[in-house]
């Protein structure tokens, strides 16, 4: 539990150190964190997540670990922003001098000190305390040499919309440029080969906008269908809480990304692979097949078609605990029942959590489609629980959830009792009832859900 830049200054520090192992470099099924949580099945420990894909911690790594000058802007994310808001940017880098820009407008030069170990090494680091310990001391690490400090750069950025670009310099030169661009609605899908083995391809969907940027916050579901000499090995999006299996067809973007493994199947000739997503543009891409005519890759075919359902079945964004997951809701029995509710016990580094969640929701699929035009919630209201805030239903079409016409809320007067929320007729076979916290970050705006029904 405690942070790359800790063990990184704690390796850079000492001489005889060989090196440090991450566990694990790649997020792995198992040991998910939080634990015993609907749906969280995977670690987060990693410097990249389950579909490969790299996230901020990857860029903390290259900058002390790679020789090529590279500077990288965290948050990737420059859209999920409200005007005004003060956003603290992080910029990992392995040069000296780094000069942030809002939309053409310089935010200021900032540089790293240079510092020698006390064996001799050279390395970059500011001078501050760190605080990225708490059990040491003031928070902070004392190198042996006597320095304190940060192995990246922050601006404090009240946020607009726009192109937020880092530019590292040496000698007055630009030597590497990172930049994130505040992004629209969702409009195509471009498809990247971003490594190969052998006759396996891993290839990227990522979501984009009108103008080529990609969207962070895009979940829309993306089919891959694969022709020629190879065949769809599997899928996935790196989060921890997605429950699907990895040989479906299909995967929800996350961050706006998904990831595609494709296997040749041994026939000769190219392979053709299609992205789609109802709304977007697809993309198309042709691969290589296997070069020696063999078949490769772990795994069947994944999935054509998915399991006939026989009844309804309920899912969630986040359940808190073991006895809190979805079905609770469909069981028939008022003392149990989904809820966000959680307390993540302290641990020898880290304070213990109970802080409810800006949002949430659940949903509930129906065996066929039909005609939808009630949703009867039952929420548990006292000490820990309360009524949301808002509530939004939306239903399944081809094109993603949409919002239903002129609904009408019936809020209930005690607890477990159901409230009521109608809206216009709409044809479907799933609803998902989205709920904001009344407290957000507070111990007693956690949300609880008895009974779940639609009608």
């Amino acid at each position: 539990t405690m942070s790359g830049e800790y063990s990184l200054k704690k390796d850079r520090d000492r001489k005889f150190f060989l090196g440090q192992f991450l566990w694990s470099g790649q997020d792995y099924i198992g040991e998910p964190t939080p634990y015993d949580v609907f749906p969280v099945k995977a670690s987060f420990f990693g410097a990249t997540d389950t579909a490969g894909l790299p996230k901020d911690a990857f860029h903390l790594f290259r900058s002390q670990w790679s020789a090529d000058p590279m500077v990288h802007i965290s948050p990737m994310d420059w859209t999920n922003h409200v005007q005004g808001e003060d956003v603290a940017v992080w910029v990992y880098a392995n040069v000296e001098t780094v000069e942030l820009l809002l939309n053409g407008v310089s935010l200021g030069v900032k540089k790293f000190d240079r510092k020698v170990t006390d064996y001799g090494r050279p390395y970059l680091e500011t001078t501050e305390p760190t605080g990225d310990d708490r059990n040491y001391p003031s928070g902070s690490y004392t190198s042996p040499n006597g320095g304190t400090g940060k192995l990246h750069l922050t601006w404090q950025v009240p946020f607009q919309p726009g192109r937020l670009v880092a530019v590292a310099t040496d000698g007055g030169r630009q030597v590497a440029r990172d930049e994130v661009v505040t992004a629209g609605l969702p409009h195509a899908i471009f498809l990247e080969r971003n490594r190969s083995g052998g006759s396996m391809t891993f290839l990227t969907a990522t979501v984009l906008d009108a103008h080529g940027i990609v969207v962070p916050g895009a979940d829309n579901t993306i089919n891959f269908a694969v022709s020629g000499a190879g065949r769809l090995a599997g899928v996935d999006n790196g989060r921890q809480e997605n429950a699907q299996g990895y040989q479906e067809p299909s995967v929800p973007a996350s961050n706006g990304m998904a990831v595609a493994v494709i296997a040749a199947t041994g026939a000769r000739g190219t392979i053709t692979v299609t992205a789609t997503s109802p709304g977007l543009t697809p993309a198309r891409t042709i691969l290589p097949g296997s070069p020696d005519g063999q078949r490769n890759g772990p795994g069947t075919h994944a999935k054509a078609t998915t399991a006939v359902m026989s009844a309804p079945a309920a899912d969630a964004s986040y359940s808190g605990a073991p006895a809190t997951v979805p079905a609770a809701m469909l069981d028939g029995d008022p003392t149990t029942g989904w809820s966000n509710y959680y307390l993540k016990s302290a641990t020898a580094n880290l304070n213990s959590v109970s802080q409810s969640r800006p949002q949430d929701w659940v949903s509930l699929s129906l065996p066929t489609t039909r005609s939808v035009s009630t949703v009867d919630a039952s929420f548990t209201t006292d000490t820990r629980y309360s009524l949301p805030a808002t509530i939004v239903v939306s239903y399944q079409t081809r094109h993603g959830f949409v919002p239903v016409s002129n609904p009408h809320i019936t809020w209930a007067t005690a607890t477990d009792q159901p409230t009521t929320i109608t809206f216009d007729p709409v044809p479907t076979d799933q609803v998902r009832v989205t709920m904001t916290s009344p407290t957000p970050g507070t111990a007693a705006g956690f949300l609880r859900i008895s009974e779940l029904t639609v009608s």
